[in-house]
């Protein structure tokens, strides 16, 4: 059985993200997700059946 990965999010200063990004390159068990890849996969495992409507959204964001 394959093991799951667990997601874990940190935050770096602007300035010290590029030596971060490479450091953690040097572990082969470390996978670095770009936004773009972060939207797919939210996307991709999102639930499919919502019971709501567009107009449901709506009235909960103006709110």
């Amino acid at each position: 059985m394959k093991e799951k990965d667990e997601i874990i999010t940190v935050r770096v200063k602007k300035s010290k993200a590029k030596a971060f990004r490479k450091m953690l390159k040097l572990f082969d068990f470390i996978k670095l997700e770009s936004p773009e890849e972060k939207i797919n996969r939210y996307i991709r495992t999102a639930p499919k059946d919502v019971p709501l409507s567009d107009n449901d959204i709506m009235d909960l964001i103006k709110t």
